[in-house]
């Protein structure tokens, strides 16, 4: 697999002096103005040395003392009281303050987390022999322009009214529990009768990320509580309710304040929440879910945030991905895509389909740590003492590490700590079914390709008479097609004995078909039906020869109807229709039509243990030969011809000489959902895979493969496909 650095995302670590401030920010997907700065002077750090300007919390010593005093009914003094006024003001209000000679504004929830949320973080420490090491504490987290950025986005998701709130995904150990359980403590403990929930990957986790969150608020400035119920370590919820029993030694708490909201947590299901109001609710690690389906438990959630077409909570939807084999990868990227605030029904509703926001952060923006030079030495730390991220170095070290490891092992790495988005929804090779590197390999490739490359359309009859078809652009059309014939070589025919027309184009290829008749898969969804036409390799054309020359997938309400997209594609083409039979549907609809001729035919000796000379329309796929021969030759094929191309390839299978190669030659399949497929494809289930079924099977009907005929019994056969492209060199 390539290793190549990713473009930067966009408006990343941002800085600017006073006077060259830059109110209007684009981080990703989101455009926000931050407020009018203040004057010079009345800014924190104004006056002081460039390296001596950084954020500086309130020292634990006033904080604690203003704390002991509260906590014990002792009278508070004016600048006491001051200072809490100052806070609260902050804390509603943001802050602004000089770092490093820039002028930084953080919104008023991060001034909360950076001065009053204490979290297990590390801390450097200079061991006995002079070196530097870390160790864990409980401590306020520190300052970093990573963290400013999440803030101003999850602020710009609050103040839209049609937003439901954000789906985070980012690299592990990002913080972004912390993040979200102060978001969660500091919006309930200032909103009256209001429930904030928490739902996490297991049944018991939820109960974890509460833990978590008490941890942080047992340690929160008095000044910051409201009055609770009186536990010091709730194991079930906080409740910002009167006290179960009054205080005998200081009578300290104010009825008057009494908020009436609580924080509780759930399990995993579904349905946990479903019939409550929430004013916010955090889904922690949603791509590790198993237990439950996080698109169908946020479809439920949803409406617990709403009041009719009013929204009126928010939710953190958070997570790295690790498994996008298991349901909560798979799901969580559902929501993902569903969430694009740059897609035509954002434009037209003002609110994307799933109702959220999304902010990937990349693994190399505030990525903690160092690297280490080759003699073992650290280097100065991916972010300074300023909290400012030096991206570049970040994802050098990233591509280091990840140019160690191969296969599976990087495949997981590159989700743990992703550059891109499409790092965090890699699909893992454990299936072993196809080889997932190279099938990267061309995804990446593709990216370079003009939009052009594909056209998106259907076919329609022209004159069905004289079996005459014309193509047409349509966005939102079944067939996605990279090349077409010259006009003259359209619909190429000839007519047999009795006047029923037939294919003249057959040596160009066929199209493998998985159908469906009124099929619905175990799972209880409807089966889309599938096909590609595979063009064989045509010396004289390589680049557009040798691959899948169109990508079909869809369902239409009446199967008859995907019947005729394959008739009018196989007449367009002048090619045959290879079809599985366990589905005869459409082999019995271009009989009936009169389009028999164009039915690719077998003998069941082909496929099976059968000796039998019989043809037979299309091919099964029931049979253990018949599939090991369709999952070698469509790995073959992958090994061989997608992705990178190696300069033995070339050599050996087009039959260039060393000097024609190329060294960037890579495969011809622009088609990425037929690329998904095959990266989801499990080989002990065929059910879900409709694309990679009918690529198997339209490869299979260019390479045919008869078993040994001294044995009966049905074995794994190994496919060469250098005979496919030999027979073509001498016919063009």
């Amino acid at each position: 697999m390539k290793v190549e650095f990713s473009v930067m995302g966009k408006g990343l670590a941002q800085r600017y002096t006073y006077d060259n401030f830059e109110r209007d920010r684009e981080i990703d997907e989101f455009k926000f103005t931050l407020p009018e700065p203040p004057p010079k002077k009345e800014i924190d750090g104004y006056g002081l040395k460039p390296e001596n300007q950084l954020f500086t919390p309130p020292t634990k010593k006033q904080m604690g003392e203003i704390s002991y005093k509260m906590d014990n009914g002792d009278k508070l003094s004016k600048e006491d009281n001051e200072f809490i006024d100052l806070q609260w003001e902050r804390r509603e209000l943001g802050y602004w303050f000089y770092n490093n000679g820039n002028l930084e504004y953080i919104t008023g929830l991060h001034y909360y987390y950076l001065t009053a949320w204490n979290i297990i973080r590390k801390e450097s420490t200079i061991r006995r022999d002079g070196s530097i090491g870390s160790r864990k504490i409980s401590g306020l987290p520190t300052f970093t322009d990573s963290d400013r950025d999440y803030f101003y986005i999850w602020n710009e998701t609050t103040e839209d009214d049609n937003c439901f709130g954000l789906i985070h995904i980012t690299n592990r150990r990002d913080g972004k529990t912390y993040r979200a359980t102060a978001t969660l403590n500091e919006l309930i403990s200032r909103s009256p009768d209001s429930i904030g929930g928490i739902q996490s990957k297991t049944d018991t986790d939820g109960g974890k990320v509460f833990k978590k969150l008490v941890k942080s608020w047992q340690r929160l400035p008095e000044y910051f509580k409201p009055v609770d119920v009186g536990d010091s370590d709730p194991s079930k919820k906080i409740e910002y309710r009167n006290p179960k029993k009054r205080s005998t030694k200081t009578q300290k708490k104010e009825y008057s304040q009494v908020l009436g909201s609580e924080i509780n947590y759930g399990n995993s299901k579904e349905t946990f929440y479903d019939g409550d109001g929430l004013a916010i609710i955090l889904h922690d690690e949603i791509g590790k879910t198993e237990s439950a389906d996080v698109w169908e438990r946020w479809d439920i959630v949803k409406e617990c945030l709403a009041d009719g077409a009013d929204v009126t909570g928010k939710a953190i939807l958070t997570t790295t991905v690790e498994e996008m084999e298991k349901k909560g990868g798979a799901n969580c990227k559902k929501i993902w895509d569903e969430s694009d605030s740059e897609s035509d029904t954002f434009k037209t509703a003002k609110q994307t389909i799933s109702g959220l926001k999304r902010y990937f952060k990349p693994a190399y923006y505030g990525l903690r740590g160092a690297d280490k030079t080759d003699d073992g030495d650290e280097t100065p730390t991916f972010i300074d003492e300023y909290g400012y991220s030096d991206i570049e170095a970040a994802e050098r070290y990233l591509i280091k590490v990840e140019k160690t490891l191969t296969g599976e092992k990087l495949i997981s790495r590159k989700r743990k700590y992703p550059r891109d988005i499409k790092d965090a929804f890699m699909v893992s090779g454990k299936t072993e079914s196809l080889p997932v590197a190279k099938i990267y390999e061309q995804k990446e490739f593709n990216e370079s390709l003009p939009p052009s490359v594909v056209t998106r359309g259907n076919f329609a009859w022209e004159d069905m008479n004289q079996h005459i078809v014309k193509f047409y652009e349509d966005p939102k059309g079944f067939f996605e097609i990279s090349w077409m014939p010259e006009a003259e070589q359209r619909c190429q025919k000839s007519y047999d004995p009795r006047g029923y027309p037939k294919p003249s184009n057959t040596i160009l290829g066929n199209i493998g078909v998985d159908p469906f008749d009124h099929k619905v898969t175990v799972a209880t969804k409807k089966s889309n039906a599938a096909a590609q036409l595979f063009r064989r390799f045509n010396i004289d054309s390589p680049m557009n020869s040798n691959g899948f020359i169109f990508n079909y997938v869809g369902r239409r309400d009446d199967p008859d109807d995907f019947y005729e997209d394959m008739i009018m594609a196989a007449v367009f083409y002048g090619v045959k229709v290879f079809s599985e039979n366990q589905k005869p549907g459409l082999n019995n609809h271009m009989t009936r039509r009169g389009y028999q001729n164009y039915i690719k035919k077998t003998k069941q000796s082909d496929y099976t243990k059968s000796t039998s000379k019989t043809s037979v329309e299309g091919v099964s796929m029931a049979g253990k030969l018949v599939r090991d021969q369709s999952i070698n030759g469509l790995v073959t094929y992958i090994y061989k011809f997608i992705g990178k191309i190696s300069i033995e390839v070339q050599m050996e299978e087009f039959g260039w000489k060393r000097e024609d190669c190329k060294d960037d030659l890579y495969g011809n399949c622009p088609f990425e959902s037929l690329l998904d497929d095959w990266l989801k494809f499990d080989a002990n289930d065929w059910t879900v895979s409709d694309e990679t079924v009918s690529s198997m099977i339209s490869i299979l009907g260019v390479t045919p493969i008869r078993k040994n005929k001294n044995d009966g019994k049905e074995r794994e056969v190994k496919i060469d496909l250098s005979k496919l492209f030999q027979s073509q060199r001498t016919k063009f």
